[in-house]
């Protein structure tokens, strides 16, 4: 596949995980990778296999959740490649904690993180992709933002800002070119999530067997009432069931233009 070659894309949160998937499918898409993390190694690691689909990829260790971080990724990508077309803000972090045991920092900490990372990032991207013509914006929210876990209430309150950040988004750019999406994914079995339950098991007194036990069933009950787009995506369109495949999700005659992500 090489439908989006000549494009460039950013993803955050790009060292293992949904993020990791992501960045491998679009440079088997065609496209030349920016991606970021906070650590070096597996950072590393990942560039080395987009190298191998025979793309170009600059790896940009840095903190998306100060606004310097943000920066420094921004001037790579120009420097590098003069150009961003597609952004996925895929980097964000949620520990479980009881109500009453969070801070002001707890709170303050995850939204620079979960949400206004993906702001900064996005409000420096629009410009240069509104000059090449446009460009197409990924935020990957959670299921959290639109079912709340008390013991992840920072996350998931961040998470739900971030939905409805991506519509601000598409609604004031769409007429530019610049289309935005949210993904909303459930629960996806990466490093992130084993570390998440294991802190939670601990949180919890239970064990971390007893805690998958109970997120499966509780993922059976949301996919008897709920249909599969209506959880994956804030603009009102059918997602495609994998995140890192969003970019193949197919255009609907009934949905805005401004809910698309395929190139035209």
């Amino acid at each position: 596949m090489t439908e989006l070659a000549g494009r460039v894309a950013l993803v955050t949160g790009a060292s293992r995980g949904i993020g990791r998937a992501i960045a491998l499918e679009l440079a088997e898409a065609g496209a030349d990778l920016v991606i970021n993390a906070r650590g070096s190694a597996a950072l590393d690691a990942v560039a080395a296999e987009i190298r191998a689909r025979g793309r170009d990829v600059e790896a940009v260790p840095a903190d998306v959740a100060t606004e310097a971080g943000v920066r420094l990724v921004v001037e790579h990508a120009v420097a590098r490649f003069g150009r961003v077309d597609v952004l996925v803000n895929n980097a964000g972090k949620g520990s479980p904690k009881r109500l009453l045991d969070l801070t002001e920092e707890d709170w303050h900490a995850s939204f620079e993180l979960n949400f206004m990372a993906a702001v900064r990032l996005s409000l420096a991207c629009v410009p240069l992709m509104r000059t090449h013509g446009g460009g197409r914006i990924v935020n990957i929210s959670s299921r959290v933002g639109r079912q709340p876990d008390p013991y992840f209430a920072p996350y998931a309150a961040a998470k739900a800002a971030l939905i409805n950040f991506t519509k601000s988004l598409a609604n004031a750019f769409s007429k530019d070119g610049v289309l935005a999406n949210c993904v909303v994914p459930g629960l996806v079995r990466t490093e992130a999530v084993e570390e998440a339950a294991r802190k939670s098991a601990e949180a919890t007194g239970k064990t971390t067997s007893g805690r998958a036990s109970c997120a499966s069933a509780a993922r059976r009950r949301s996919a008897a009432s709920c249909r599969p787009w209506r959880r994956a995506t804030c603009s009102g369109r059918r997602a495609s069931p994998s995140p890192a495949r969003a970019r193949t999700w197919p255009r609907s005659r009934r949905a805005p233009r401004r809910a698309g992500i395929i190139w035209s």
